[in-house]
């Protein structure tokens, strides 16, 4: 390591990174966050609800509550860089190399975080922007008058058909089968909604349409038949798939691609650690980020003793 490597480098700047850099502070390390996009935040831009579950910071979005954070980091003159490419990780040897040049460190905290699962069909991208979103509450009002069809089963797509129940005449929840993951209370509220239906046992294969969506092609999982649902708008809520791909050669990833680490967020390799949703937290929400982002670098500075 040179004198100028860092002690600890987090890959990712979203609620986990930010706060594991905070924390490098707090404990004497230096830190560095790698972040691919153009902003500190992550997920936090992409929620559009008012969130009111983070202890003592009520917000009105995401972007709020990013902006709170990055503020937080710019006064303590903490280091990170934006739009930074991560070509290739060797974890053993704790090196990452950033547009062409190896960076090494004593640790390293993987907080690259998730991102929303699509459906990879025909029409799909095509559409998108067009006919086919991905958040509800956000693009809604958009919406409005409309009849439309949620593609999922969980939580996400429960919630957005009730919001989109609120300005659409009829919304159509389509789930591949008769198993829903979502919270009983959102279950009681759609079943009992006059204006969403559900269908089971279907799988989306297609969305058709010219300069808008106006049908969704769907594949019965017990039959094999095929229908077409006709509609004018499709919002895809499948859940999140972890950004894991530059590690799941050299870690250990549970069934769903997510990091497993133990009780103090350590992973498979030692002094590599993970924090957030990229290891399948309990409950994905800020909170449980920060506290993960927060145990990783306690457990570092411990070790380091």
């Amino acid at each position: 390591m040179r004198d100028s490597d860092p002690d600890i480098v987090i890959l990712g700047g979203g609620p986990a990174g930010m706060s594991a850099l905070i924390w490098c502070h707090s404990v004497g390390l230096r830190g560095l966050i790698l972040e691919r996009s153009a902003k500190l935040g992550g997920q936090l831009h992409l929620m559009y609800h008012r969130m009111t579950d983070y202890p003592g910071l009520l917000a009105g979005t995401g972007e709020d509550v990013a902006q709170k954070f990055e503020d937080h980091v710019k006064q303590l003159h903490l280091q990170y860089r934006l739009n930074q490419s991560i070509d290739e990780v060797d974890l053993k040897a704790m090196r990452v190399r950033v547009t062409g040049d190896w960076l090494t460190s004593r640790a390293l905290i993987i907080a690259t975080g998730a991102r929303k699962r699509r459906l990879g069909i025909p029409g799909e991208d095509l559409f998108d922007g067009s006919g086919v979103s991905f958040t509800a509450t956000r693009d809604h009002p958009l919406f409005a008058g409309r009849h439309v069809v949620v593609v999922g089963g969980g939580d996400s797509a429960f919630e957005n058909a009730l919001i989109l129940a609120r300005v659409c005449p009829s919304v159509t929840l389509i789930h591949r089968s008769e198993v829903f993951r979502a919270r009983e209370q959102w279950i009681k509220e759609v079943l009992a909604h006059p204006h969403i239906s559900i269908m089971t046992n279907l799988e989306v294969k297609a969305i058709e349409g010219g300069a808008a969506p106006t049908s969704v092609v769907v594949e019965n999982r017990l039959t094999g038949e095929r229908q077409s649902i006709p509609t004018q708008g499709v919002f895809v809520r499948l859940g999140m798939s972890p950004n894991t791909e530059l590690f799941s050669s050299q870690l250990v990833l549970d069934e769903a691609g997510h990091i497993v680490v133990d009780r103090r967020q350590e992973t498979s390799i030692e002094s590599v650690y993970a924090a957030g949703d990229v290891c399948g937290p309990v409950l994905r929400s800020v909170a449980t980020a920060v506290g993960q982002g927060a145990l990783a670098v306690k457990a570092i500075a411990d070790k380091w003793k």
